[in-house]
């Protein structure tokens, strides 16, 4: 088993924590991402599961082994980096290799390993190659094998994407899912990008300030998001949010705030959202939640809300537009074919079964 346990993981540099009582795991075979701004703590603790930071207290395990006094090179695991640390003067075979021979593996065993690796990553054609003659991709894919070949219990990821292009970075998530779901190695992978964290991992920790906020399947944190943080992390364009008050009349609970009274549907006014009655709180939607009268079927009751389009963004597949709500600006992601245009007063209608609320003075979420 190839489990990774982080137990009440800090890290401290001087007086500064960086990292902050982290408790997580990753289940054999798992692929876990660490996702969260510049500065979170997130590569900080990939670090110290690699060994290349001290833990301040705390303990982490790969399988059943206390490491937190290990050496990174037999705790058993393979490290891909940002920059991926080729060595410029050695050949992609022996860039893949190096780590082997260090070991002091026998020769017809690296070749092996090598040659299936490099199979694997679709790279044999460029063995012969020096690291300058290749692609970004190329470069990433021999950093992988470079890792592959070591058959690690773990592999360790910080952010092997974000020196390529976009359209390279999409192809190289969907290759980096397909050699995960081959190899079935247990996978810690750090990213700051949303879109890399809902589309590899299994679950998704998503970071701030040191600690994890959130730790969960990627469509829970989606549709569950703990706190603000989480809602306006996760999720693009981000959620709106509106100051708002929940009001009772005639036993139906509405969000009240500038510009709009929205009802909130029977399935959602929940014990603990009825105790916020007479509260402000704040109001969450997603811009994907919002619809024109001209998108939906059946219009319901309590869902209108009018605003004047300042910007739009027509990406083809959709259309984003930017709204002045009585002060407040509202994201909306609507049909590409609306005729809508800035300057115009459009009645928008609110998915109020996804709405969100959330705690003002906590920031967490009211459910």
């Amino acid at each position: 088993m190839a489990e990774v346990r982080l137990n009440e993981v800090t890290k401290k540099f001087g007086g500064f924590t960086a990292v902050d009582r982290v408790t997580l795991e990753a289940q054999d075979a798992e692929f876990v991402v660490l996702v969260g701004p510049s500065g979170c703590g997130k590569t900080t603790t990939l670090r110290m599961v690699a060994g290349l930071e001290e833990v301040t207290a705390g303990d982490i395990f790969i399988g059943d082994r206390r490491v937190n006094d290990v050496p990174p090179k037999d705790r058993d695991i393979a490290m891909v980096f940002q920059n991926y640390a080729l060595y410029p003067h050695m050949d992609v075979y022996n860039n893949m290799a190096f780590g082997l021979k260090l070991r002091k593996f026998p020769k017809r065993e690296i070749d092996r390993r090598v040659r299936e690796a490099a199979e694997l990553l679709g790279i044999t054609d460029k063995l012969k190659a020096k690291p300058r003659e290749l692609s970004g991709g190329q470069r990433q894919r021999v950093a992988l094998g470079r890792a592959i070949v070591r058959n690690p219990k773990v592999f360790l990821f910080d952010e092997p994407l974000s020196n390529l292009d976009a359209k390279l970075r999409v192809r190289m998530r969907a290759e980096l899912q397909e050699l995960h779901q081959r190899l079935k190695t247990t996978t810690v992978y750090v990213t700051h990008d949303q879109v890399e964290a809902m589309t590899l991992g299994q679950r998704v920790a998503v970071m701030k300030d040191g600690l994890v906020l959130q730790y969960d399947d990627p469509q829970t944190i989606y549709d569950h998001p703990a706190n603000m943080f989480v809602a306006g992390f996760i999720g693009s364009p981000p959620m709106n949010f509106l100051e708002a008050r929940l009001m009772e009349e005639n036993g139906r609970l509405y969000v009240q705030g500038k510009g709009f009274k929205l009802l909130v549907p029977e399935e959602r006014a929940t014990d603990a959202v009825r105790g916020y009655v007479g509260k402000d709180v704040v109001f969450g939607l997603r811009p994907e939640d919002i619809r024109t009268p001209e998108m939906v079927r059946e219009q319901q009751p309590g869902r209108a809300f009018v605003g004047k389009v300042r910007v739009r963004e027509p990406l083809g597949d959709e259309l984003i537009v930017y709204a002045d709500c009585a002060g407040n600006e509202v994201v909306a992601k609507l049909d590409p074919h609306l005729a809508i245009q800035p300057g115009q007063d459009v009645t928008f209608l609110a998915a109020m079964e996804r709405m969100h609320l959330f705690d003002k003075e906590t920031e967490q979420a009211i459910r």
